[in-house]
């Protein structure tokens, strides 16, 4: 059991620093570029380079997964190339080959797994036969593994979107607080909350529930790492990238109940807030503005008011709030929970 941990954590580890790696770069300047480049040509090659890069998530996952396990360059490489097969996101149609966004995170997670698996059984046994035959064996062939476990590791998500499809014929309050809850219990998973949003057409009300679902989430890891990370950790964290928290969270369920407290607090404000999104919108939280800029041409009053009172001035002192108590009456729940640690 100690093994399959330390396997399972390993794998986990390196996904979240891979997610990190090839995310942030567009979570960061996208926005930016998109605005900039009604002024000049240049900030769309640059936004085409920055997709291209996030496009290559599942390489780079798989890559820094590989150097979990101590291994070396070319079993790395080849981890990383299965990734990128088994991730979905190549699509081949009548105009060539083109790219689908960074693919599905749980099946890269089932596809490195194998891979990982084989290349560990195999180890030096066919010698300076290894770089011939590696690629075919740990890459290729769990590559086509998990492109056929892909249609079904699909409905989950499907499953879940057609749960959160639910809660949008409830009440309004009602929906915005489970949309929310939902949104914040689910970010720092494997599972694609934007894929979510998209395939089940999430907008309006919804779609703002979801956006700061992700922000009650990045409030969550960023209070409770803040004493226990250092500053690169927090400060990716500030930006949005919960998802490298996976490791922490898997480790430690108890975080759940922070991340449903934040929630709650976050679908009241959608609510009373009035923040709306669009599908295309929903599941990115704060990170580049997405959330605040796209809820911006619903909103009426003082806009810019009750946005910093839905994003920031309400769910960031809460979530403290709600840290300081559950530290006081809860004894499982302590700061350490939230270390990062990436290296094994």
């Amino acid at each position: 059991m100690q093994r399959f941990k330390s396997f399972f954590f390993k794998i986990l580890n390196g996904m979240a620093t891979g997610i990190v790696v090839a995310l942030i770069p567009n979570a960061m300047l996208g926005e930016l570029f998109k605005y900039l480049a009604q002024y000049h040509d240049i900030f769309n090659v640059l936004l085409q380079f920055l997709l291209i890069f996030q496009f290559s998530a599942s390489i780079i996952i798989g890559t820094l997964v590989g150097h979990q396990f101590k291994m070396n360059g070319p079993q790395s490489a080849i981890i990383g190339g299965a990734a990128f097969i088994g991730s979905g996101a190549v699509k081949f149609t009548e105009q060539g080959a083109a790219l689908n966004g960074i693919g599905d995170l749980i099946n890269i997670l089932l596809t490195i797994a194998l891979s990982v698996l084989i290349i560990q059984l195999i180890g030096n046994r066919l010698g300076t036969l290894n770089l011939v035959f590696l690629p075919i064996l740990a890459g290729i062939l769990p590559g086509i593994i998990g492109s056929l476990t892909l249609p079904y590791v699909k409905m989950i998500t499907g499953s879940l979107g057609q749960l959160i499809h639910h809660f949008t014929t409830l009440n309004p309050l009602l929906m915005c607080v489970l949309i929310c809850v939902s949104y914040s219990l689910l970010m720092a998973t494997p599972i694609s909350l934007v894929a979510i949003a998209t395939v089940i057409n999430l907008s309006g009300l919804g779609s703002g529930a979801a956006n700061l679902g992700i922000a009650a989430c990045c409030y969550t890891f960023i209070v409770g790492s803040w004493l226990v990370n250092d500053k690169g950790v927090n400060t990716t964290l500030v930006i949005g990238a919960a998802k490298m928290m996976m490791p922490a969270y898997f480790k430690n369920p108890i975080i759940m109940l922070p991340l449903a407290l934040n929630g709650i607090v976050g679908g009241l404000m959608a609510y009373y807030m009035g923040i709306q999104g669009t599908p295309m919108s929903a599941g990115f939280g704060y990170t580049g503005l997405v959330g605040p800029l796209n809820a911006l041409p619903t909103m009426e009053g003082n806009v810019l008011l009750k946005l910093l009172l839905a994003y920031l001035i309400v769910p960031l002192p809460a979530a403290i709030l709600f840290h300081y108590l559950l530290r006081k009456l809860v004894p499982q729940y302590k700061d350490e929970i939230y270390r990062f640690t990436p290296e094994v």
